[in-house]
């Protein structure tokens, strides 16, 4: 298993991770432009999914599935850790699969150089 600083490292140092850091960073900075509660990365060989959940200004929070770069709202909640639960239903489908699956508590961003 990675640690979390060096999991970007590995994203962008393999052949063609270009693009698929891009979506990663991507997907993390939109993720910080609001009240992030949780980050989940998903990988599968070269593909990686993202759970999130986010806080919305009504209250509550609304679980965020990211596939191919495309964000997909796939639930909602009132509840504390309601979000959360959703999204830990989604991991554990996940990794029943062949994918792996960690948390991530906050995200560093490295320079590429070509």
């Amino acid at each position: 298993m990675l640690k979390q600083d060096q999991f970007l490292s590995f994203a962008f140092s393999r052949k063609g991770s270009v693009i698929r850091a891009f979506v990663l960073f991507f997907c993390l900075s939109f993720a910080s432009s609001f009240s992030t509660a949780a980050t989940i990365i998903c990988k599968n060989d070269k593909s990686v999914r993202t759970l999130r959940t986010d806080k919305i200004k009504e209250g509550g929070c609304r679980a965020i599935y990211t596939k191919q770069g495309v964000d997909q709202v796939v639930g909602s909640s009132m509840r504390d850790n309601g979000c959360e639960s959703i999204l830990d239903g989604i991991r554990k489908t996940l990794e029943g699969s062949v994918w792996k699956c960690r948390d991530i508590k906050e995200a560093v961003v490295s320079n590429l150089s070509e």
